[in-house]
């Protein structure tokens, strides 16, 4: 009677085929793990950068929308063109005075709004191309230099600006402001704004926006 032989365990072989296996189905599951850490954390990068970009551009859209309004605009308008000397006309946009292209630029990158708000509130917004940053300076005088200085002077400064948007996280690539095709001077008008902007840590991670911002107050 043959005597039957036991199994007494795996062969150095067996071990070694199943370690191997066992590796790599750890490295697939780790690559996997690691590749949907990485999209996530780029979409969370992006979704940062959009939201940045987004509450940047609902500022300048807010004051922009607002440019020219005055209580008094609708009363001092009912005679026809309002004497100089009519409270609202400080207030007035004019796109030949209140939007600027900075030296080196190729189309206006700085813009001046002037609106009452209980008072006077003067905002300029300007392109920073050496430091791809969007600046701001305000006051609350009609009779401030920002409110009644040239752009030139204004925009081509580099003293006396405060950044609106973080420098760690975003980069303006481009920031624009024009009077729509079809405007007029001084009839009803509308001012287009594009900016795109990247991550300052990733470059590849951009956005864009372009919007139509219609005055409040069309031109007298």
């Amino acid at each position: 009677m043959l005597a039957s032989r036991l199994q007494q365990g795996m062969s150095l072989v067996e071990m070694l085929v199943s370690l191997v296996a066992g590796l790599i189905v750890v490295a697939g599951v780790t690559s996997l793990f690691a590749s949907v850490i990485a999209a996530g954390n780029t979409t969370l990068m992006l979704s940062r950068l959009n939201q940045d970009v987004q509450g940047m551009a609902d500022v300048m859209m807010r004051d922009i929308r607002r440019a020219g309004y005055h209580p008094s605009a609708a009363e001092d308008a009912q005679s026809g063109t309002p004497p100089s000397s009519a409270p609202s006309t400080a207030y007035v946009f004019s796109p030949s005075a209140d939007l600027y292209a900075s030296s080196g630029a190729t189309a206006p990158d700085c813009i001046r709004v002037r609106y009452w708000d209980g008072e006077p509130v003067i905002r300029v917004y300007h392109y920073d191309a050496a430091n791809e940053q969007l600046e701001y300076q305000e006051s609350n005088s009609i009779t401030a230099s920002v409110a009644t200085g040239s752009m030139a002077s204004l925009c081509d400064s580099t003293t006396g600006w405060s950044r609106l948007i973080s420098d760690q996280e975003v980069l303006i690539d481009h920031l624009g402001f024009a009077l729509v095709s079809g405007s007029s001077t001084t009839g009803m008008r509308a001012i287009e704004l594009a900016v795109s902007a990247s991550h300052a840590s990733r470059g590849g991670l951009s956005v864009s926006l372009q919007r139509q911002i219609k005055l409040r107050n069309d031109g007298y």
